[in-house]
């Protein structure tokens, strides 16, 4: 899992860092499904904070939820933000536009079943539209 979720995971890679604001969040709901919470990394003016839903279907764990929050802090109104059920392959999205009004849009692609170990972000990034 370290290879596939960025953040500092404290005292894995580097001892000493334990007051970190970007270390993963690991949640049982009570579903039994995991959250994955990741926060932003701190590089740039653009961040992302993600969360990853993951389930254990057909004795492997699967990503079956995705959302994140994007927004760039030197950029006026650049903002946006998705919700997607990787299984249903529905979900919702919003986009700030340069007058600050905020467009949504309905997520719908087909559904599909993601292992974990084969999930990357950039699949549900495009699904979002992004």
């Amino acid at each position: 899992m370290h290879g596939q979720i960025l953040g500092e995971w404290n005292n894995y890679d580097r001892p000493g860092n334990e007051n970190s604001d970007t270390e993963p969040e690991l949640t049982m709901l009570p579903n039994r499904s995991i959250k994955l919470y990741q926060p932003a990394m701190r590089i740039g003016s653009e961040r992302t904070d993600m969360t990853l839903t993951i389930a254990w279907r057909n004795d492997a764990f699967i990503a079956a939820g995705f959302a994140y929050d994007h927004y760039d802090y030197m950029e006026e109104n650049a903002e946006s933000a998705c919700e997607y059920n990787a299984l249903t392959g529905k979900g919702t999205s919003s986009e700030k536009q340069p007058d600050g009004s905020t467009k949504h849009k309905t997520v719908s692609v087909e559904g599909q079943t993601i292992a974990f170990k084969d999930w990357n972000p950039g699949t549900t990034f495009t699904a979002c539209g992004e």
